[in-house]
């Protein structure tokens, strides 16, 4: 079983019916939705084909949507304008639309004016083109072009240094937020956190919808890596978003941030996901750069649970060649993966315990597989967590609860129903997936389960068993 994981961004390049068959027959373990770009009725449709096609498959694939967050952008404009060193630009800000030429351009944020200095940077489009702030009057900024280029509507702003005073989840991100929980997505990305209080408000439109979709924080700002712990704390996965944060920081520092942000999630038992232009050049090539498979390894040999496709396979001229390229690589990468490490600060002690203890026991007893009831999935999340080489299943009655451990390393899911002992309910589901060819006659396999029930029980029990001819269990061993 592949250990990392895989998250692609579907867009206008990928959404068809054969580009989304193909990628999810490939092995596409989360489909990206991008609150920032199309529209809601677009992305309910992909959702719904999505679901559709991984259902006639048989295959789990969990859905994540990202929010637009506070991140400043341009308006909406049409056509392509050429920004030319060394001339002058007027950003207009509180403009969600306008016109636009090569000497000014519509902000979204109308604040912007008052909470940036002469002298201060400005940067474009993922730091590509660099202005400088000349002067600031009441909704205009002046600024002058150091790097120019072409530039296109909604494209990123970023202002290192200057705290932006929007809210984390502001309107518009309440609005998708909703209109994704309305979709049952699995995981809900939080862009721009730059604290644990920014994560708040997403966790209560969750919990007032009744949602256990899962968090992810996405760390892109320094202020985040000064809060880096409280923000894991309250988190359910992280993403290590190299876009924006190699803008706000130096970009020789990005390496060093996103080992720290790595290691931090690991010791909280978090998945965490690297994140853009991993294969940048397969956007109009169909071969990766040698730099970029290095990038790619490299992130998985430190710890990262899973890697991600942005512009490759959202807008790219080679989508599913970027996600066979992406597989390629972290199955190469996974073969060089070695050690076990443990959730030293993970949550939920007494679950931590019983996968810590589960985990040794397939170790020690050399087991073809370990198998573990999870209602929510965090029992799930903290045996994955201990990165072991055994391939692990998730038992579960719950078809989204399986759609969302195919986040975790290591981990594929079972769907059966929960018996009334638990020791009834694992050995139903080591006969489903030795019936579907994932256990042969005398594997190991080390259960670990809940009590008196399964999955709805405390997680308390883990025990092993020998596989029969026929898919039963001589009883423990």
């Amino acid at each position: 079983m592949r250990r990392t994981r895989i998250v692609a961004t579907i867009g206008p390049a990928s959404c068809d019916e054969e580009s989304l068959r193909t990628m999810i027959k490939a092995g596409l373990d989360v489909a990206r939705l991008n609150y920032s770009h199309g529209d809601d009725e677009w992305r309910a449709e992909v959702a719904e084909r999505i679901r559709r096609i991984a259902k006639e498959d048989g295959i789990h694939i969990g859905i994540m949507a990202d929010l637009p967050g506070p991140k400043l952008r341009l308006g909406r404009f049409e056509g392509t304008h050429h920004l030319s060193q060394g001339e002058i630009i007027s950003l207009r800000c509180g403009e969600a639309e306008g016109y636009a030429d090569s000497s000014s351009l519509p902000v979204e944020y109308g604040g912007l004016a008052k909470e940036i200095r002469p002298g201060d940077p400005v940067l474009l489009s993922d730091g590509l083109i660099q202005l400088e702030v000349e002067e600031c009057n009441e909704n205009i900024v002046r600024c002058k072009i150091i790097e120019g280029g072409l530039i296109t509507e909604r494209k990123g702003i970023n202002v290192p240094g200057t705290i932006v005073k929007l809210p984390a989840v502001g309107s518009r991100d309440e609005e998708a937020l909703r209109h994704a929980i309305g979709l049952d997505v699995e995981f809900i990305a939080v862009s721009y956190v730059r604290s644990k209080e920014d994560v708040s408000p997403a966790r209560r439109i969750l919990d007032e919808c009744n949602s256990k979709a899962w968090i992810v924080s996405k760390i892109e700002h320094p202020s985040a890596l000064e809060s880096l712990d409280g923000i894991i704390e309250v988190s359910d996965a992280v993403m290590v978003a190299r876009g924006d944060l190699g803008v706000e920081i130096p970009p020789e520092e990005v390496p060093m941030a996103q080992d720290r942000i790595v290691k931090a999630a690991r010791k909280r038992g978090l998945p965490v996901i690297v994140a853009t232009q991993m294969l940048e050049s397969m956007v109009t090539n169909p071969r990766p750069t040698r730099a970029e498979v290095a990038d790619i390894a490299n992130a998985i040999r430190h710890g990262a649970t899973a890697v991600m496709l942005s512009a490759e396979t959202a807008s790219g001229t080679y989508p599913v060649d970027s996600l066979l390229t992406m597989l390629r690589v972290t199955r190469r990468a996974d073969l060089e993966w070695d050690g076990l490490t443990k959730p030293t600060d993970a949550k939920l002690l007494l679950t931590r315990a019983v996968a810590n203890a589960g985990v040794t026991l397939a170790e020690t007893s050399s087991a073809d597989r370990i198998l573990v009831a999870t209602k929510h999935g965090n029992a799930a999340r903290l045996v994955a967590a201990h990165s072991t080489k055994i391939p692990i299943t998730a038992v579960t009655n719950n078809p989204s609860v399986a759609r969302k451990v195919m986040l975790l390393p290591g981990v594929d899911a079972v769907v059966c129903e929960e018996l009334e002992r638990g020791s009834s309910t694992m050995c139903l589901a080591i006969k489903t997936i030795f019936e579907n060819g994932r256990l042969k006659q005398n594997d190991r396999v080390v259960a670990i389960s809940g009590s008196p029930k399964a999955m709805s029980g405390a997680t308390s029990t883990a025990r092993l068993y020998r596989v029969t001819e026929d898919g039963s269990v001589d009883g423990d061993e």
